[in-house]
């Protein structure tokens, strides 16, 4: 028996029946429970799936006590190969801690780091309230919060990560901390955008609000008309409505031999019939598809998920940069030419994707820092470690989301949008309108999305692991994602 081997079947001792080995039925159901080809392709020697923080406490310390390499689970919607599962190693699969419930007065929904947010609004649709969470029901809660996240809600209550009260984390140690703006503060401030550098977070208290039904849904047009909606979509992303949030696409498909371009909208805001902002987008000719209702969140995060391809290979790039139309007209045109390279490989879909960054979505945020840190505290300070401010002004967040079929493809698909990004940031840089963010749920593995803070938070980032992870464990046996000690970047 091998050592990894001898490990597994330890855990299986001191967690009955909550193990799972590769001669078990449930070992293929696991595997194929990820989003993407990538994750489903590697195999660990067993998979943990812990039912409350005492189990995921054990796992630790016997992971850490055999010095095993181990990968986390949450939603299992991350694209990267070992971001969320591992090769030979233990896998810790937290979907068992998914419970839900409300503090006394319904002002705090705390969530088990395993849910999925459709599992979250389904369970706060009975009581009228939402809280800031994904788009998309199908994501799982921890993945989001941990790289930033973006809601529906953003440009009235900023991003979803400046909404947690507080976590609940388990340490390489097996110890377990709450952080939160009064205790383990530092901590609580990394965890938003620092991914899972530091620990297992096995619980978020979110902030709730009552939530009305609102308009939204997805239109989709003639490419044609994507001239005008750049144009739609510049002047918004420079004079933010609150109250919209807005994905804009257009998508190449190598079986249809065409293009499609694609609006997701919503507006959260009182005017629930076609209001004015959004009517550029809304009021295009010809479409093909029109979706805009009124409806609950529950329902556009399910609707969002159908537009998914669970099971191909699936891949995200990103990048961003400040805001002008010349520019946002330029990267298109990059995207169209960067078809002409992938146009043969089989069964592809090639996206580009617009979204604002505008400082609304950065305000909450600095608001509630400055207001818990007294009157002394300095403006545009953030709480969080993304390293966005909101004096920054606005900014567009570019997408590539791109899948395929077969795995002899990955390395023409993938220096095909390594070229595009490329090409991109050098227009922006030409332009003037560079931005070093990189949104770390968007990004591809050969991207470094945690440099992109900047010094300050990295620094920071890698003071709070010296604290809370002395002995590098999160570094150093949960290999997956994105790290906060890169060789690379040390040089």
């Amino acid at each position: 028996m091998s050592k990894i081997e001898a490990v597994c079947h330890h855990l299986s001792q001191v967690l009955p029946d909550k193990v799972i080995l590769p001669n078990q039925a449930e070992y293929s159901a696991f595997k194929t429970s990820y989003f993407s080809q990538q994750e489903q392709e590697l195999s660990p020697a067993c998979v943990v799936t812990p039912s409350s923080t005492a189990d995921v406490a054990t796992a630790i310390q016997v992971l850490v006590a055999h010095d095993v390499p181990f990968a986390v689970r949450g939603g299992g919607h991350t694209l990267n190969a070992g971001a969320a599962n591992i090769q030979s190693g233990i896998t810790i699969d937290l979907r068992l801690l998914n419970q839900i419930s409300l503090n006394e007065d319904q002002s705090v929904a705390s969530v088990g780091g395993g849910a999925t947010w459709d599992d979250v609004y389904s369970y706060l649709d009975q009581f009228g309230l939402a809280v800031a969470g994904s788009r998309d029901g199908q994501i799982g809660v921890g993945g989001l919060i941990l790289g930033g996240g973006i809601s529906y809600f953003s440009g009235t209550r900023g991003l979803v990560c400046d909404n947690v009260e507080n976590f609940e984390v388990i340490l390489a140690t097996g110890e377990v901390v709450n952080a939160n703006s009064e205790e383990n503060r530092g901590l609580w401030i990394a965890l938003k955008g620092g991914s899972g550098n530091f620990g297992i977070v096995t619980r978020f208290d979110l902030r709730t609000w009552r939530q009305d039904k609102f308009y939204g849904g997805v239109v989709v047009s003639s490419v044609e008309t994507i001239d005008a909606q750049l144009q739609a979509f510049a002047d918004l992303a420079a004079d933010f409505d609150p109250h919209i949030a807005i994905i804009l696409s257009v998508g190449w498909n190598q079986i249809l031999r065409g293009s499609l371009a694609f609006s997701s909208l919503y507006y959260t805001g009182d005017n629930n019939d076609n209001p004015e902002a959004v009517r550029p987008f809304t009021q295009v000719q010809p479409q093909y598809l029109n979706t805009m209702r009124v409806a609950s969140l529950k329902e556009f995060a399910v609707e969002m998920g159908k537009h998914s391809i669970p099971g191909a290979r699936n891949q995200f790039a990103t990048t961003t940069f400040r805001v002008r139309l010349a520019l946002i007209e330029e990267v298109y045109h990059i995207w169209r030419q960067s078809v002409d390279t992938v146009s043969l490989i089989e069964g592809l879909n090639w996206a580009l994707v617009f979204q604002p960054i505008p400082p609304a979505f950065l305000q909450a945020g600095e608001q509630q820092q400055q207001k818990q840190q007294g009157s002394n505290s300095k403006p545009n300070t953030s709480s969080n470690c993304l390293g966005l401010r909101s004096s920054d002004g606005p900014h567009v967040l570019l997408l590539l989301s791109y899948n395929w079929q077969k795995k002899d493809d990955d390395e023409i698909v993938t220096a095909a949008a390594q070229k595009f990004i490329n090409d991109v940031d050098a227009a922006s840089q030409r332009a003037g309108l560079f931005s070093p963010f990189r949104y770390l749920n968007y990004a591809a593995a050969w991207q470094d999305p945690i440099a992109g803070y900047g010094e300050e938070s990295v620094r920071h980032l890698e003071d709070v692991s010296r604290r809370y992870d002395p002995m590098g464990v999160f570094q150093r046996l949960c290999p997956g994602g994105f790290k906060v000690f890169k060789t690379e970047r040390e040089a």
